[in-house]
């Protein structure tokens, strides 16, 4: 069970990268992009994530791990498999991607593909005070979409 702090914190870290999405255009499936903690207060998942020019579709919903927030920063992005195929055959021309595996004390989850992703060499400066201020789960989110960019 998640401390009622803990989810507070993961709450406040939704809002960030619910701001973050909000940043951009309807995706073309007109749903709406939306970032909410899990029940268990272990993930935040995104529906509708949006994705760089190119891509086909535009939007890729996603979750990001946070069992071990705020000691750690997420490791890597994780897709369900079976709907985004095609969309993870494009991510893979940018990152590893390994279905229903992964590295670098990342979980596996079954019928997920993990995306390597790491933030700023795997460092995290989180700010429990000013959560803002520091390393959050929007700036990881961001600087994967910015890595899938070039």
């Amino acid at each position: 069970m998640v401390s009622h702090r803990k989810f507070g914190l993961l709450q406040q870290e939704a809002t960030f990268v619910q701001r973050f999405l909000d940043d951009f255009e309807e995706p073309t499936n007109g749903q709406q992009r939306v970032a909410k903690v899990g029940e268990n207060g272990e993930l935040i998942y995104v529906r509708n994530f949006p994705l760089p020019d190119g891509f086909e579709p535009d939007y890729i919903d996603l979750l990001v791990l946070l069992d071990d927030f705020p000691a750690r920063p997420p490791i890597g992005v994780y897709v369900l498999h079976r709907q985004n195929g095609a969309l993870i055959e494009q991510i893979s021309n940018r990152f590893n991607a390994f279905r229903e595996r992964a590295f670098h004390n990342a979980t596996p989850i079954p019928n997920f593909t993990w995306i390597c992703y790491h933030y700023e060499n795997n460092s995290w400066r989180y700010h429990p005070e000013d959560p803002a201020r520091g390393d959050n789960t929007a700036k990881f989110l961001a600087g994967f979409f910015a890595e899938m960019s070039r």
